[in-house]
């Protein structure tokens, strides 16, 4: 008797995939419908030949692409981009999910099925293919440009959706209804959980990145990062996640480090190896009598979902204030569905609660609609240029005048000083919140799971409260942190509050005392009723929970001063963290194309880099002006300012205070070069000046609206220097003095204190009628 053996699917699924991407790429289609279409050739539907591949053997080596898969997204991923896609990204999820959903449930009563089958479809229907996606994006290089960003944003956000439905679906299939209560528990869990490993995994980094580099090698490189991978996803699936969340949270923990471009060129091979057997996976699952059977409803509901999704994204998009264009870009890549669907379908099948046809469907509308988003993608500008000619004039009119009110909305919400000061606090509260949960379920998990040590002369009982002590000893800085930004917020809110005429009687010393002992005490109580919610529930009795309390607030008095010092220590080291991995990955890039250039000739060059002081004479000016080249040798490698490297530096660029400058040469000429960049002004006045930055809206009726940047005199009249502009989908870094300001314009301005504020004034206050503009 024939027997299949992985080893014997596996050579035949590669044979399959090969001989499909070189047939698929003679004939210009995109590769994954090559692998799709091997699939169904070698798989059991087809009945022409026996079937080559038992699927079960290959499904969960399948479920690795999608690991590796999610693994590039977390690699590529910036914690300060997902914050600018955050609104947009999760109001078109949450339209794009409502609306498939309702689709679910109408196709599925217009079909004769149950409403359990609704809302099986509609969760289905509900989550976009990452793989379909991404490798589109990869493919079309525009993973870095805005709307490949928003609908990475999308896609992040759609991968905690998944968890969030296959609870909600799981319990509906057992049980026969919605358990709600497992659904919030499961959405505060999987937070506690990103932001606990993010957060644990960002401070221990640093030190991996330097035991690897050490031992060097290509083994070491690529052996580190797949037990990395492999040790997150197995912490997710303890907790009953998607290994795909783990994937993409180890890529997470080690983007922007030194060692990420590495990390991504030795591990492309194995997510190309198994996306490629994913989709042949995929292929493998579509029964063409199925199909054929329910073809009418497969193709009518494709085109209602392509249509559905591209509308529900572009308006979550476009509402939360992207550009059109880029709404719609972002909404092409996201019109199918895809791997998700098949995991629901088995969780329907699992307990006999839905149709047999429902997997035929879903497995149709899955290819028709992965069929026809390559097609959507590479024509995108035509779909949006004849999308724009068939729009009523009306709805365009809408939409320009809906832009101009959000883009002043969004100018006065930037002038809100108590907006903008207490987002601050505010997260902070939120992040500790999410640790401090995550201490006390990690402290419930060990000590329900493991038994006192022998050699340990105490009970179980006995050693389960003293992990739960354990437990608050870490949790004491986050406390005593949160309470501190508690406090800013009620001052804040006090000064609003008391600020007005009508209140300024009651901003007396003992009056105010008062109300913000008042407003404090309201937000420690709603603050402790929710962590009285969530965190109860995990501690073994109520005396243990009463302790608990008790011993926190008494040793946080005690120790108030030691514990915030241990706090800010803490946040040091990530910040420190975060700002050397960006360091490190400037330089890596340097070094790397470094190396190209010395392949074939040895040259004893090397980079370091040089933090400008504010007493430089050279403060402000152009790079070509400083002649460093002629001068000294060296060149220019690289600038990093606040944070962000600078891109395509040019003759120019000005360099600025607290620019740190990367200089690539000879040792002795970058010891010059750094005597040179160390030169003091001669003029004095400025010495001692603190240099700040500061985002400025163009709102309406600003003077300078219509301007060129040379002809504003900004730096002659208010000694400001404009050193980035935001223009909607476009950052520039060190303009021109022919770049033109617009309304809506963000300015990203240097200055002292004094002299922005001054600015920022004149900025606010409009051009008279009668005064002509210069």
């Amino acid at each position: 008797m024939h027997e299949t053996n992985i080893l014997n699917d596996l050579a035949w699924i590669m044979l399959a995939a090969a001989i499909a991407v070189l047939i698929f790429q003679k004939i210009k289609l995109p590769p994954l419908l090559g692998y799709i279409a091997a699939g169904f050739m070698i798989g059991p539907h087809l009945g022409l030949w026996p079937a080559l591949v038992q699927i079960e053997n290959v499904q969960e080596l399948a479920e690795l692409g999608v690991i590796f898969l999610m693994f590039y997204i977390g690699l590529e991923f910036d914690l300060d981009r997902l914050k600018k896609v955050f609104a947009p990204a999760f109001l078109a999820l949450a339209l794009q999910t409502l609306l498939m959903l309702f689709i679910g449930m109408e196709a599925s009563r217009w079909l004769g099925m149950s409403p359990t089958n609704g809302w099986f479809l509609g969760g289905i229907l509900s989550i976009s293919s990452s793989m379909v996606s991404v490798k589109l994006i990869r493919e079309k290089n525009v993973f870095h440009h805005p709307h490949g960003q928003m609908a990475v944003g999308i896609l992040i956000f759609e991968d905690f959706l998944a968890i969030v439905l296959l609870v909600l679906l799981a319990g509906l299939a057992e049980r026969g209804s919605m358990d709600y209560e497992a659904l919030g528990r499961s959405a505060l869990l999987i937070g506690i959980f990103v932001v606990a490993v993010f957060f644990i995994g960002k401070l221990s980094t640093p030190s991996l990145i330097k035991i690897i580099e050490k031992r060097g090698t290509t083994e070491t490189v690529t052996l580190t990062t797949l037990g990395i991978i492999f040790l997150v996803s197995l912490l997710a699936d303890a907790f009953h996640f998607s290994w795909a969340l783990g994937g993409f949270l180890a890529g997470a923990i080690l983007s922007r480090t030194r060692l990420a471009h590495k990390i991504d060129e030795l591990t492309e091979p194995l997510r190309d190896l198994f996306s490629a057997l994913f989709f042949v996976s995929v292929g493998m699952l579509i029964d063409p009598v199925g199909v054929w059977n329910n073809a009418i409803v497969i193709l009518a509901l494709s085109v209602i979902v392509i249509i559905g999704k591209f509308s529900s994204c572009w308006i979550g998009l476009f509402l939360a204030g992207q550009p059109p264009r880029t709404a719609g870009r972002a909404s092409l890549i996201k019109s199918q569905i895809g791997e998700f669907g098949f995991v629901i379908t088995a969780i329907g099948a699992k307990y006999a609660v839905t149709s047999p046809d429902l997997q035929s469907i879903a497995s149709g509308v899955a290819f028709v609609t992965i069929l026809v988003t390559p097609f959507l993608i590479n024509n995108d500008e035509r779909i949006l240029n004849f999308i724009g000619k068939v729009t009523p004039s009306a709805a365009k009119e809408f939409c320009t005048l809906f832009s101009k009110w959000e883009e002043a909305l969004r100018a006065s919400l930037n002038r809100s000083s108590f907006l903008t000061l207490a987002r601050k606090p505010f997260n902070r509260i939120v992040i500790h919140f999410v640790l401090i949960n995550a201490i006390m379920i990690a402290a419930a998990l060990i000590s329900g799971n493991i038994n006192a040590p022998e050699w340990l002369p105490i009970s179980q009982s006995h050693f389960q409260q003293s992990i739960f002590v354990v437990s608050l000893l870490m949790s004491l800085p986050f406390i005593v942190d949160t309470i501190r930004n508690m406090n800013v917020l009620v001052l804040l809110f006090s000064d609003v509050a008391l600020s007005r005429l009508v209140s300024q009687q009651f901003s007396k010393r003992i009056y105010r005392s008062a109300f913000n002992g008042l407003i404090l005490l309201l937000i420690l109580f709603v603050y402790g009723t929710v962590f009285i919610i969530v965190a109860a529930p995990y501690f073994p009795t109520g005396t243990v929970f009463a302790a608990f309390l008790l011993i926190a607030i008494l040793t946080g008095i005690t120790f108030w001063k030691k514990l915030i010092n241990m706090h800010n220590g803490w946040e040091k080291a990530l910040i420190d963290s975060i700002s050397h991995n960006n360091e490190e990955r400037i330089t890596q890039r340097i070094e790397d194309n470094l190396k190209k250039l010395t392949a074939k000739r040895h040259w004893d060059v090397k980079v370091e880099s040089i933090i400008l002081p504010n007493d430089s004479r050279w403060a402000g000016d152009q790079i070509k002006n400083m002649d460093m080249r002629s001068t000294t040798g060296v060149f220019v490698a690289g600038i990093e300012r606040g944070g962000f490297d600078l891109e395509n530096i040019r003759p120019d660029t000005r360099i600025f205070p607290n620019d740190k400058i990367f200089l690539l040469g000879e040792t002795a000429q970058i010891a010059k070069a750094k005597e040179m960049l160390k030169e003091k002004s001669e003029d004095t006045s400025q010495h001692g000046t603190s240099i700040n930055f500061e985002r400025i809206p163009v709102l309406p009726h600003c003077p300078l609206i219509g301007l060129r940047l040379k002809d504003t005199k900004i730096r002659d009249d208010y000694h400001v220097t404009i050193v980035g502009i935001r223009k909607e989908e476009r950052r520039i870094i060190g303009p021109g003095p022919e770049e033109i300001i617009n309304e809506g314009d963000l300015l990203l301005s240097m200055g002292s204190q004094t002299h922005l504020a001054n600015f920022k004034t004149s900025m606010t206050t409009p051009i008279p009628l009668d005064e002509p503009r210069t």
